[in-house]
């Protein structure tokens, strides 16, 4: 791997439409950031990717943590511009259906003076964890998973100090809902788990006149012929008793089948008539209680729709193991506000070159079948390209190899 001595023109096409958020020069170290965020191969702190900058080129490494500590751009703002943008790119018709996905993710930190960390509960494992909490809005059309927002999360305690309002993780996700403005003509179907089905998040959605698909808890109230009952006793005995249909759905490693009910549209507590499918994965044991206010939406579509939400888990896995969304090692709570919005902004790029190789190869926009570590090494063609350019300018066969040998970055 070589240092980069100069910032390739080829993605300016990504950054041209976002040079107006920036004050005093900071479009540049933005750029730049995003970049080496998308294509290193190590940990995404200021002092592992200064690593792949030419010093002579680029400012000094302190200029970039400085960077991540003083906002002087709104990032909210940008990422979802940039995601209008990507979604133009798209050309989606009047009357296509696109997903807003909602959903959290955990991260545990060890720096005891960080700003915002503090003791969450990790559904995962079952266990408390010391870190930071983020709530994550994605698009997903045709395949493709463009962010939207990401929120970090802080507790009560902590907001005097951090001069920042207290909101709810629920709050943060109907914020989401609200902030989004889809091209007009399209609908709107908000995905999310069973945490989020509560008033907040579901009034949210109807005020947008968004539709929704989630889960729905076990121990969630029913109301059948004026009969209060729990959605996991009721359920079972459907399940049981009625006779199941069948879905295969084809995905790109394998498929998935599920057995169902369609249950109707039944009363669920606080939140009114919602139309209930009860299924079952593979050979699962467990049963899946989904729920819609989608006047329209068969039990079929119910399913299919709800599948899509597991794009949201693939971004939380690539963007930690390959973006290093939870790298950030900086005290201040704004720096790690930068540092998820710039991963972000990685992850865009990356499938912004996905939109972009798709076109190009088949003439029209279909689903990309590009794994995240395929684009990155795409990128990293282009950053070689760049870099090759500039070594044909050199005078001689000398000069070029003083110039590899010194911006060889060692392993």
């Amino acid at each position: 791997m070589f240092k980069i001595v100069r910032f390739p023109s080829k993605l300016n096409t990504f950054f041209c439409s976002l040079k107006s958020q920036f004050r005093y020069g900071h479009f540049d170290y933005f750029k730049i950031l995003v970049l080496i965020i998308a294509m290193s191969w190590e940990r995404r702190n200021i002092q592992a990717l200064y690593r792949y900058l030419d010093s002579t080129s680029f400012p000094h490494r302190t200029r970039f943590n400085n960077f991540l500590h003083v906002g002087r751009w709104n990032p909210e703002e940008a990422l979802a511009m940039k995601a209008y943008e990507m979604l133009k790119m798209l050309n989606p018709k009047k009357g296509e259906t696109l997903s807003l996905i909602i959903d959290d993710s955990k991260k545990g930190k060890r720096g005891k003076k960080m700003e915002a960390v503090g003791w969450l509960h990790d559904h995962v494992s079952g266990k408390s964890l010391w870190g930071h909490q983020y709530i994550k809005a994605m698009i997903s059309i045709r395949g493709y998973t463009i962010p939207f927002g990401i929120r970090l999360y802080v507790k009560k305690e902590d907001c005097h100090r951090l001069q920042v309002p207290f909101t709810k993780v629920t709050q943060l996700a109907a914020e989401l809902i609200r902030a989004f403005q889809p091209p007009e003509g399209l609908n709107v179907i908000v995905l999310f788990d069973t945490y989020y089905l509560c008033p907040c998040v579901v009034n949210a959605c109807r005020a947008k006149r968004f539709h929704f698909v989630s889960t729905l808890k076990a121990n969630r109230n029913l109301f059948l012929h004026h009969r209060k009952v729990k959605a996991r006793e009721w359920c079972s005995r459907l399940f049981k008793r009625t006779t199941k249909s069948t879905l295969r759905i084809r995905k790109e490693h394998g498929s998935a089948q599920y057995r169902y009910i369609d249950a109707g549209r039944r009363a669920v507590s606080k939140l009114g008539p919602l139309h209930l499918v009860v299924s079952r994965k593979n050979r699962e044991r467990a049963m899946v209680l989904l729920v819609t206010d989608h006047p329209s939406l068969s039990a079929r579509r119910i399913i299919t729709s709800y599948d899509t939400r597991w794009n949201i888990e693939v971004f939380f896995k690539d963007t930690k193991q390959l973006l290093g969304l939870g790298h950030y090692q900086n005290r201040p709570y704004t720096a790690a506000v930068t540092h998820l919005h710039l991963v972000c902004f990685a992850y865009a790029l990356l499938t912004h070159s996905a939109i972009e190789r798709t076109c190009a190869q088949e003439k029209r926009l279909k689903k990309a079948h590009v794994s995240v570590r395929e684009l990155q090494n795409d990128l990293r063609r282009v950053v070689w390209d760049d870099t090759a350019k500039y070594l044909q300018e050199l005078p001689d066969e000398k000069h070029v190899f003083k110039e590899l040998s010194r911006l060889l970055v060692a392993a």
